[in-house]
C-alpha cells in the first residue's frame, strides 16, 4: 500500500505495488488507504514524515475506537461496563500498523454500526441511509472482506427493526445501492486498466504463496524460510516478471489454479497448514510483541464463556456477533496467518470477553454485599 501511495503521489497512477519490479496498473490492493497515504506524501514531501503521520493516525484511530467501545456495549448489552473493559483490552492488544488500513477499518466499522443503529428507525431516513452507504463503501474500499462483517450487521439490524419492515428495507437498499455504485466504479476502472471487471486480484498470488511444498503456517515463518518471498511477486523477480508478461488478472487466475491443484494433491499437508492457521488466527504467534499476543490470547479464552453468557441471557447482539466471528475468519484459514487479519473482528472477541469479566465481577461482589447487610 505504501508503494501504491508513492506511485500515486509521484506519477498520478494506481500502479506498481510490488517491490522488485514495476508491473503496471493493479487491483492487488483496495484503493482507499493508498489514496489517503498518497495525500500525505503530497502534503509532507518526506517518507519519514508520512510514516510519522500514519503512526499518529493509527494511535488516534485506536484511541477513538476505545472511546466508542462503551457505546457499542450499550447498544449490544444495555450496559457500558463491558465496553470499558473491552477498551482496556483493545489499547493493550492492538499493534500499530501504519503501512496497512486495519486501524482505520476497525474505526469505520464502529462508526458505521453506531450510525446505522441510530438512524435506521428514523422517519424519512433516506439521507441517513446514503451516509450509511458511504460508510460501507469506505469499508469495502479499505478492505472488501469487511463485507462479511457489515453484511451480517445490516441483516441483524433489519431483523431488530422488523416491525417497520418497509422503512428498514428501504434504508438497507439505499445503503447497498451506494455501495454498489462505489464498488462498480472501482471495478470499471479495473476493467479499463486491466481488461477485466474485478474488485481485487490478489487471491491467487496469496493462495499460491501460502500453499506449496515449502509453505509454513504463518507469514513470519514463511518469510524466515524464504518460502513466501520465493512465491510472491512482491519479492520474487521471477513471479513479478511472469505477472507482468501475463497481466495481473491472468496471472492471478493461473496461480489460483496452481494453488487448487497443490491443495488437491497434498490433502494431508494442506490440512496441517489449515489447522495451524486456525489456531494462529485466534491465538496469534508472538513474533512482534509477546505482550500483545498474550492479551489477545487471554481475551480469546475469556470470549468463549462470554459467548455462553450472552446465549444464556439471550442477548440480542449474539445474532450478529456469532455469525461475524464464524464467517469472517474462513478465508484466512487457508492463507498464511498474520495478526492483522484478526483485528477487524478482534473488537467482537473483546466485547464477549469483557461480558464475562463483568459477569464474574458481579458474581464475586454479590455475596460480599449480602454479608455486609
Amino acid at each position: 500500500m505504501v508503494a501504491l501511495a508513492q506511485n500515486l503521489a509521484e506519477h498520478g497512477t494506481y500502479a506498481n505495488p510490488f517491490g522488485v519490479l514495476a508491473t503496471g496498473p493493479t487491483a492487488a490492493n483496495p484503493p482507499l488507504y493508498p489514496f489517503i497515504l498518497a495525500i500525505a506524501f503530497k502534503l509532507l514531501h518526506s517518507s519519514a514524515l508520512v510514516a510519522l503521520a500514519a503512526t499518529l493516525g493509527n494511535i488516534v484511530a485506536n484511541a477513538i475506537t476505545a472511546i466508542l467501545l462503551p457505546r457499542i456495549s450499550i447498544l449490544f448489552f444495555g450496559d457500558g461496563r463491558p465496553g470499558t473493559v473491552a477498551a482496556i483490552f483493545w489499547i493493550f492488544a492492538c499493534p500499530l500498523l501504519p503501512s496497512w488500513d486495519v486501524e482505520l477499518t476497525v474505526l469505520t466499522i464502529l462508526i458505521f454500526c453506531l450510525f446505522s443503529s441510530a438512524t435506521i428507525a428514523k422517519p424519512r431516513s433516506s439521507l441517513h441511509a446514503m451516509v450509511a452507504g458511504l460508510l460501507v463503501s469506505a469499508l469495502f474500499l479499505f478492505n472488501p472482506s469487511t463485507l462479511l462483517i457489515f453484511g451480517p450487521w445490516l441483516f441483524w439490524l433489519a431483523f431488530q427493526h422488523r416491525s417497520t419492515l418497509r422503512q428498514t428495507a428501504t434504508y438497507c437498499c439505499i445503503a447497498l445501492s451506494v455501495l454498489l455504485i462505489a464498488s462498480s466504479a472501482w471495478g470499471f476502472r479495473n476493467q479499463q486498466r486491466l481488461g477485466h471487471f474485478t474488485i481485487r486480484t490478489n487471491l491467487g498470488m496469496t493462495l499460491y504463496a501460502s500453499n506449496n511444498d515449502c509453505a509454513r503456517p504463518s507469514m513470519k515463518e514463511s518469510e524466515l524460510s524464504y518460502c513466501y518471498e520465493a512465491h510472491h511477486p512482491n519479492t520474487s523477480v521471477e513471479e513479478a516478471s511472469l505477472l507482468s508478461s501475463l497481466g495481473e488478472v491472468a496471472y492471478d487466475r493461473m496461480r489460483t489454479s496452481d494453488a487448487k491443484t497443490w491443495i488437491r494433491t497434498h490433502p494431508s499437508a494442506f490440512s496441517h497448514l489449515t489447522l495451524e492457521r486456525i489456531k494462529d488466527f485466534w491465538f496469534p504467534v508472538p513474533w512482534d510483541s509477546l505482550f500483545q499476543s498474550i492479551v489477545i490470547w487471554i481475551a480469546t479464552v475469556l470470549s468463549f464463556p462470554g459467548l455462553l453468557i450472552m446465549a444464556r441471557r439471550r442477548d440480542r447482539a449474539l445474532g450478529f456477533v456469532l455469525p461475524a466471528l464464524l464467517i469472517y475468519p474462513l478465508m484466512y484459514y487457508i492463507v498464511v496467518s498474520d495478526v492483522r487479519y484478526r483485528l477487524p473482528v478482534l473488537w467482537l472477541s473483546l466485547l464477549a470477553a469483557a461480558q464475562f469479566v463483568v459477569w464474574a465481577w458481579d458474581r464475586w461482589r454479590a455475596p460480599k454485599q449480602f454479608t455486609t447487610r
